[in-house]
């Protein structure tokens, strides 16, 4: 029988991500809670960034490679797109979250009114309307599709939902009400058990 374990700190967004789709494929795994940067973690990520992830003897790090692996590697319904196209959308988006909205959303708002680094309010208002910008490229796909890339949630969507719930957690969650579809399509994430199973404990 295989072994699955997913190391890293529960409250990362990109360890929830990891933790949806191995929720959607119904593959049971141990979770580690290894912090960033520490001895545990760089032995398996020479970055020290969370998440790492193993099955049997074969460790990956980077949630992109992850998730992939897991939808490939596993039985259970395909999580990205079987049409071409779509699929290229979907890796887009990811490419997009990865290297713009976590930056702007998780580390220029969330993490500093979590406390997690020191408040500052002028960076938070210099990413209000990076936030924004971002938020209304969501909206206008969402407005098309119920979905960012499929006409049911793919990678991409997991990649998303807990920034977008982070940042639903904090006062710049006002900004949300102005993009109806973004909300509603929240809404449909968190109708998912995968979702609700992956919520971390504060």
């Amino acid at each position: 029988m295989s072994h699955v374990k997913l190391y890293g700190f529960p409250i990362s967004t990109y360890v929830r991500s990891v933790r949806i789709a191995l929720d959607e494929k119904g593959v049971d795994f141990e979770l580690i809670p290894h912090a960033p940067n520490t001895e545990e973690m760089l032995a398996l990520n020479p970055t020290g960034k969370v998440p790492a992830f193993s099955h049997d003897d074969f460790i990956l790090f980077e949630t992109q490679a992850i998730i992939e692996y897991i939808d490939d590697a596993f039985e259970g319904p395909s999580l990205k797109p079987s049409d071409v196209k779509k699929r290229a959308i979907m890796n887009q988006w990811i490419s997009y979250i990865n290297a713009y909205v976590f930056q702007v959303m998780v580390h220029e708002i969330v993490l500093l009114r979590f406390e997690i680094r020191p408040m500052d309010q002028a960076v938070i208002d210099a990413a209000i309307p990076k936030t924004k910008e971002q938020l209304a490229l969501f909206e206008a796909s969402l407005t098309a599709s119920d979905y960012l890339a499929d006409d049911k949630a793919t990678l991409a969507d997991f990649i998303l939902y807990p920034i977008i719930a982070f940042l639903g957690m904090v006062p710049e969650a006002s900004l949300m009400a102005d993009y109806p579809a973004v909300t509603a399509w929240k809404l449909r994430m968190e109708e998912k058990a995968s979702v609700t199973n992956s919520a971390p404990a504060f």
